[in-house]
């Protein structure tokens, strides 16, 4: 099992690598969303020189539209050329593409709330997908099941503020917009009952995310995934420094002691670990 991190920036990454983590993954400028770090191939380039050390998974996670597709083409063969561990993709084109070009480089399937079973899982690993990014909905129950009977190498988010929803569209600016003021590029919140939610805009649109830090312990003591991923975005640097401390001293010991260091560090919200997804069909309107 693998600590990955998906930095903010990247100014303090020697500092996460020395306290154990082993890889990160950042987003290609211009075709990803939801990453704080975006990089250009020459700079992704550069930075698998520096950081040879660790892996380096690229995210190409956006919906394409047709006028974008010479350009992630060219793109995914220069990223073939650098050698990183692998693209994160949510549009099937990656997949496509990756096999007409003959290409090297692994993938990650990430098409976020919809990576929840095993049968997808190895449908897409003999298409060549090598790796698959579980959803953040599903239980510790299910995440072992699917380990258990697929092939893929499996990514599941582990701590940090999980990403509920995306859109397209500028839903700060316009609403700001709609009472004649300007949007400032600021956090926003929103309440549902007694939950908040952040809200966050950039050029790819409008992000929500789970104003609780998700503890994903469970997944270090009770599951045998491959990568476990921190997000440190809106989290203070020294507690995400402590966290990733804590979190390989338990990888290295066991020592159940840190387990409760990890939850005194950031609370025992589990999110969906231990809470099943439960749809109803309405009958008749009943």
């Amino acid at each position: 099992m693998k600590l990955i991190l998906i930095p903010d920036d990247l100014s303090n990454l020697d500092a996460y690598i020395d306290r154990g983590c082993e890889g990160i993954i950042i987003g290609l400028k211009d075709l990803s969303t939801n990453y704080e770090v975006e990089l250009d191939i020459e700079q992704i380039k550069q930075l698998k020189e520096k950081y040879s050390n660790i892996e380096i998974f690229v995210a190409m996670n956006k919906n394409f539209f047709n006028e974008e597709m010479d350009i992630v083409e060219k793109s995914l063969v220069e990223l073939d050329k650098i050698n990183i561990n692998g693209i994160l993709y949510y549009d099937l084109s990656i997949v496509y593409l990756k096999n007409k070009n003959k290409l090297n480089v692994d993938l990650v399937w990430n098409q976020t709330h919809m990576v929840t079973n095993y049968n997808t899982c190895n449908y897409y690993y003999d298409l060549g997908v090598k790796y698959g990014f579980l959803s953040t909905e599903i239980t510790l129950e299910e995440i072992n099941e699917i380990k258990q009977k697929t092939d893929m190498k499996l990514f599941a988010f582990a701590f940090g503020y999980p990403v509920m929803a995306h859109t397209r569209r500028s839903l700060l600016s316009n609403y700001f917009k709609n009472r004649d003021k300007e949007y400032d590029g600021s956090i926003c919140h929103i309440y549902d009952n007694n939950n908040r939610f952040s809200l966050k805009e950039d050029k790819t649109g409008t992000t929500f995310l789970n104003d609780q830090i998700v503890n994903g312990s469970c997944l270090l003591t009770d599951s045998n995934v491959d990568y476990v991923v921190f997000s440190n975005d809106l989290i203070d640097e020294k507690k995400s420094l402590e966290l990733v401390s804590l979190i390989s001293e338990y990888k290295n010991t066991n020592n159940e002691r840190i387990i409760g260091e990890i939850e005194d560090l950031i609370g025992d919200y589990t999110n969906f670990f231990f809470k099943k997804t439960i749809f109803m069909v309405k009958k008749n309107d009943k």
